[in-house]
């Protein structure tokens, strides 16, 4: 900074007053004339402050214009790649068109169909399965890549008694390796499905055969799922119901004059029931006086669903297949991954009567591309004969 110094005192002398005035003797007086003043550091603070605010400004509108520019350009190719998807009768949700040229479509519209088997001359059930891949229609008009059992989801239903010989062949047509592991059975490690314990991974265009036999231990609600690969397999559609029936006269029987299976689980974006998002799920109809009973499964690897049924109380009456010693009373169960439950309620309404049986997590009540006034995902209506 430039310094000024002061100047020296001046002495003046007064001027004369006018002779109108009473006369004073001269006085000298003496002052100090100010000298300038030092610049101040506060001045030089401020604009600085000033100059590093307009660059501010400057780099965040540069910054903003590329970021339009790039939107504008990624909105371009979003067009684009819609205006290409519109040409296709149906959406695909879970994989890219290259990925699912060569899948079939679904031939069945529903899942969860009896099992068939022949009896062998050994006396044992003979199942087959076949592990293929097809675009699964979730919602009307909306197909996903779904990794099946006999081609849909779930796969088929397979129903056996306590003191059966059961044999299972499993033909691999995934274009990766598999496994299918029976959840809640008491079997060996070399029947349980689990690769790198007691089996190699079944590879593509590979079988395999389980055998093994069924005891009292095993009566319930249970189900099988793809244990290799699971995150995408299972999740995205491997798995069906395994009811092992009690013997005739057994106090593990549950008595209901029908029977509903609710696989609640997720793929390609959606929530589903039995592989279907409402409103495209199937409802549970029933009729006034009915006692129904209701196997629910969470086939949900990453989620908890609590399931509520509007103006009814339900019993849980098993879990993950066995009986329960006292019922439990509730509308609203936790469904956890893996868990079943066994769910018995008297239809007491009158006839035409609806209601909802659903997720009480609200966001699993949405497809993708839904508003909040929009009903999907995990519901379906129990309803009633006129």
């Amino acid at each position: 900074m430039l310094h000024v110094p002061d100047k020296p005192s001046v002495e003046e002398s007064a001027p004369a007053l006018p002779t109108s005035q009473p006369s004073t003797p001269n006085v000298k007086i003496t002052y100090q004339r100010p000298g300038l003043r030092r610049r101040s550091h506060t001045t030089e603070w401020f604009a600085f402050v000033c100059v590093m605010v307009l660059v501010a400004l400057l780099s965040y509108g540069v910054g903003a214009m590329m970021t339009l520019n790039r939107g504008d350009s990624s909105s371009s190719s979003s067009s684009s790649s819609s205006g290409g998807s519109d040409t296709m009768s149906m959406s695909d949700s879970s994989s890219n068109s290259a990925d699912t040229a060569n899948v079939p479509l679904a031939t069945q519209k529903y899942g969860d169909q009896p099992a068939t088997y022949k009896v062998d001359a050994d006396g044992a059930k003979h199942f087959t399965l076949t592990a293929e891949q097809v675009m699964w229609e979730v919602t009307a008009g909306h197909r996903v890549l779904a990794w099946t059992i006999n081609g849909t989801v779930p796969g088929p239903k397979i129903s056996v008694n306590a003191g059966d010989h059961v044999r299972i062949t499993l033909i691999n047509h995934f274009p990766k390796a598999t496994a299918v592991h029976w959840h809640g059975l008491e079997v060996s490690t070399h029947e349980d499905g689990v690769p790198g314990l007691g089996q190699k991974p079944i590879e593509p265009g590979q079988t395999y055969n389980f055998d093994f036999t069924l005891h009292d231990q095993d009566v319930g609600t249970h189900w099988y799922h793809s244990h290799y690969d699971d995150m995408e397999q299972e999740t995205n559609g491997f798995y069906g119901a395994f009811i092992v029936n009690p013997r005739p006269g057994s106090p593990q029987q549950i008595k209901a004059d029908v029977e509903y299976d609710q696989f609640v689980a997720a793929m390609g974006g959606y929530y589903v029931i039995n592989g279907k998002s409402f409103p495209d799920t199937q409802p549970i109809t029933v009729k006034h006086g009915q006692n129904v009973h209701i196997r629910l499964f969470g086939a949900d690897s990453n989620s908890i669903h609590p399931m509520h049924l509007h103006g009814h109380s339900f019993q849980i009456v098993a879990e993950d297949g066995h009986t329960v010693t006292q019922p439990i009373t509730k509308d609203t169960v936790q469904l956890a991954p893996g868990e079943t439950y066994d769910l018995v309620f008297n239809a007491w309404a009158t006839p035409g009567s609806v209601y909802p049986f659903h997720c009480h997590i609200l966001s699993h009540l949405m497809n993708p591309g839904q508003t909040g006034a929009e009903m999907g995902g995990l519901l379906t209506l129990i309803e009633y004969a006129k």
